[in-house]
């Protein structure tokens, strides 16, 4: 008997929640464990972000004349060490920057750099320069090593709308929810007085024995897990409001649904978001001006959220695209796919500064930024500087680490 995952979820009206396991019975309910402890917000700047416009190297004469369109002038920008400035659509992340809480490393890739967005987004999304060995992405490996913790409770890895293969391992549930609100029975909207009867008629339909049918004892079971998880899920989250006004649309909301989640300690490590497209390739400025607008907005947004409830302390964010653009511009005012790009970590942790080194454009590969920082080496960091994990087993290999954190 074969069933969608989703689709029996959609039977149960849980349609707007995925728990995603390499198999069934999901065993996705049970105490959370954990309680309050380090967590890690990864977002995703999908299309290849143009490291060059968010950091643009403005003391480096090659950086106008090889933009003469799209490069940024000094009004444009904020200062950062007077050769390098950032985009002023990033002015309160810049804040951030002066108080010591943005880290920006500069010159993240890795060698032989594919552009193509399915390839090199897997290949971060696995830290795997042969990413279509192993399906299991650094993120689900890494909560995998957490111990009976990942095993137990599927929020240990949570993605926002959707689940990223990033969070994705074998063993290891993790769950993708687009809003608290839905991941609930869902009845009719004509008739949402019927809520609780269909609760309860889903409960006693799913507590029917089935001994003799084992695939219909696998429908029960993940039936009153999506059942019970709604419960937990309703019951921690009753009295969680978010302090802060966030940015309208899709992504602010899955930053509002982040912190709520981290604010009822849940056990959440892991969160993994997504904001895009920065696939820039005509009239770049305008397009590239509101993304990092959004970015720098919602980014302040959660974490002045998490300090207004004393988590502050708690939280690191982390961003990442598959890679950076082109250094010169296209004709049609945009740049084309690239190599290396810039990558932030943001929070009272973070040790801030520049990290890495700023391009130098008389030192091009191929046409692009070549990568002085192995992103690995910036997973690896944050796996053992910040969440305590040990990179080796989740990376397979060693990679020298930066220094991000004020412990590090």
């Amino acid at each position: 008997m074969a069933i969608a995952r989703r689709s029996f979820l959609q039977g149960l009206g849980l349609g707007a929640a995925t728990l995603a396991v390499d198999g069934w019975p999901l065993e996705v309910l049970a105490d959370p464990k954990g309680g309050p402890g380090r967590a890690l917000v990864v977002i995703q700047l999908t299309g290849g972000n143009d490291g060059l416009n968010t950091v643009a190297p403005l003391a480096d004469p090659l950086y106008r004349k090889l933009r003469p369109k799209i490069g940024l002038d000094s009004n444009e920008t904020l200062e950062l060490d007077g050769k390098v400035a950032l985009h002023n659509a990033l002015v309160k992340l810049h804040t951030r920057f002066k108080a010591g809480q943005l880290a920006i490393i500069q010159g993240v890739g890795y060698p032989k750099p594919s552009r193509s967005h399915f390839d090199s987004t897997a290949i971060w999304q696995m830290a795997r320069l042969e990413p279509y060995r192993e399906p299991e992405g650094w993120l689900g490996r890494a909560l995998s090593r957490n111990g009976a913790d990942a095993k137990s409770f599927a929020l240990l890895g949570v993605g926002g709308g959707a689940l990223s293969p990033a969070l994705y391992a074998k063993a290891n549930p993790a769950t993708a929810l687009a809003s608290l609100d839905a991941f609930s029975v869902q009845p009719d909207k004509k008739f949402p007085g019927d809520a609780p009867a269909l609760v309860a008629a889903l409960t006693e339909l799913y507590a029917a024995p089935t001994k003799d049918h084992a695939s219909l004892g696998t429908l029960t079971r993940v039936g009153q897990s999506a059942l019970a998880s709604s419960e937990v899920l309703k019951g921690a989250v009753s009295n969680s409001r978010s302090m802060v006004p966030y940015p309208r649309g899709p992504f602010g909301d899955q930053l509002k649904l982040v912190a709520q989640l981290l604010a009822v300690e849940l056990g959440v490590r892991v969160a993994h978001l997504s904001l895009g497209s920065f696939d820039t390739h005509a009239n770049q400025k305008r397009q590239h001006q509101n993304l990092l607008s959004q970015l720098s907005e919602g980014v302040t947004a959660l974490l002045d959220d998490l300090e207004s409830q004393g988590l502050a302390d708690r939280v690191v964010v982390m961003t990442y695209s598959e890679f950076g653009r082109r250094v010169a511009e296209n004709g049609s005012g945009g740049t084309d796919h690239g190599g290396g790009s810039v990558l932030f970590l943001a929070g009272k942790p973070v040790r801030g500064g520049l990290h890495g080194t700023a391009p130098e454009l008389s030192k091009l590969q191929d046409g692009d930024v070549p990568f002085t920082v192995d992103f690995r080496s910036v997973y690896a960091s944050v796996l053992e500087g910040w969440l305590q994990l040990d990179a080796k087993s989740v990376l397979g290999a060693s990679f020298p680490k930066l220094p991000l954190f004020a412990s590090t």
